[in-house]
C-alpha cells in the first residue's frame, strides 16, 4: 500500500506545484489561464515523473515496458497501425457527410505539410507522456498490487476521467490571482458530473484505453501502445484539419461531444479491434 500513498503523493504533487506555478508564469506567457495550468501540470508531471520513479524503488524502465531492444522498428510499425485502423471510420464519416472535406488555403505544399508534421509530432510527444504514466507507470504499479483486470479497469478510469478535467466559462473569466490554478482545477471536476453530456466520449476513450493496456499486458512491450496512441492522435489531427464538421448529418448521433470525432461508433470499433487482434495472437500461437 506504500506504493499506491507514493502515486497519490506524486499525482498531488504534480497538480499543486502545477496550479501555482501557473500564477507567476502568466505573466509571461500570454494565452489563456487555463491552458497555462494545464501546460504546467504536464510539465510538472514529466519533471516529478523520475523522482517517483526513484522513491517507487524501480530499478529499470523495463519494469515500465520499455523492453524492446528494435524499438524504433515497433513505434514505426504500431503508428501505421493507429493510423490505418482509423481509416474505416473516417471512410465512414465522409460518406455519410458527417465530415466534409474543406482544403486549407496554401501556398504550395507548405502548409498542408506543416499540418501533417505538427499532428506527427504532437501526436508523438502526447502519446509517449501519456503511455509512460498511464500504461507504464500506473499500470505497472497497480498490477503489482492487484489482478490485473483490476489494474486495467482503475487506470482506463482514470485515463478517460482526466480528459474531461474542463473549467466552466464563468471561471476563465474571473480575476486571476495565487489560488486561481486551484480555483480552475477543481472547477474542472463539473463536467464530470454530467455524464448526460459526455458519457459516450468518456466511453470511447474508456475502450481505447482498454485496447492499449491489453497491448501492454500481453506484449509487455509499451512501444506498441506510443505507436498506436500517436498513430490515432496525428490521425484526428490531419482529418479534423482537412475537414469541416456537418452536425446536422444523420450518423452525427454516433458521435461524442469531446472532439466530434470519438463517440459510440469508435468504441464499437476499437472493441472489434481488439476481438480481432486477440484471435489473431491466438491463431498464431497455434
Amino acid at each position: 500500500m506504500i506504493r499506491i500513498g507514493i502515486l497519490i503523493a506524486y499525482f498531488f504533487g504534480v497538480c499543486a506545484i502545477g496550479c501555482l506555478a501557473a500564477y507567476p508564469l502568466h505573466f509571461i506567457i500570454e494565452t489563456d489561464f487555463d491552458r497555462i495550468v494545464s501546460r504546467t501540470i504536464l510539465v510538472c508531471a514529466v519533471l516529478l515523473f523520475y523522482p517517483t520513479f526513484k522513491f517507487l524503488k524501480i530499478t529499470n524502465w523495463e519494469y515500465l515496458g520499455f523492453t524492446d531492444l528494435h524499438w524504433r522498428n515497433t513505434l514505426s510499425n504500431a503508428w501505421l497501425f493507429g493510423v490505418a485502423s482509423l481509416v474505416p471510420l473516417t471512410v465512414y464519416f465522409l460518406w455519410c457527410n458527417y465530415r466534409i472535406w474543406e482544403p486549407l488555403p496554401t501556398d504550395g505544399f507548405i502548409s498542408p505539410l506543416f499540418v501533417v508534421l505538427k499532428a506527427i509530432v504532437s501526436g508523438l510527444i502526447i502519446a509517449l507522456i501519456e503511455e509512460t504514466l498511464f500504461r507504464g507507470l500506473l499500470q505497472s504499479v497497480l498490477s503489482s498490487i492487484f489482478k490485473p483486470i483490476v489494474a486495467i479497469i482503475l487506470v482506463c478510469f482514470l485515463y478517460s476521467s482526466v480528459h474531461f478535467l474542463e473549467p466552466p466559462d464563468s471561471y476563465l473569466a474571473a480575476p486571476i490571482h495565487w489560488g486561481s490554478g486551484f480555483n480552475l482545477f477543481f472547477s474542472s471536476f463539473e463536467l464530470l458530473s454530467q455524464p448526460n453530456v459526455i458519457w459516450d466520449s468518456w466511453i470511447a476513450l474508456f475502450a481505447a484505453g482498454f485496447f492499449l493496456c491489453v497491448i501492454r499486458l500481453v506484449s509487455n512491450n509499451i512501444f506498441w501502445c506510443i505507436g498506436i496512441h500517436a498513430g490515432w492522435v496525428a490521425h484526428i489531427k490531419v482529418f479534423k484539419a482537412f475537414s469541416g464538421r456537418n452536425p446536422d448529418a444523420s450518423c452525427s448521433t454516433l458521435v461524442g461531444t469531446y472532439d466530434n470525432y470519438i463517440g459510440e461508433l469508435s468504441t464499437a470499433w476499437i472493441i472489434a479491434l481488439l476481438v480481432a487482434w486477440l484471435l489473431y495472437r491466438s491463431i498464431a500461437k497455434n
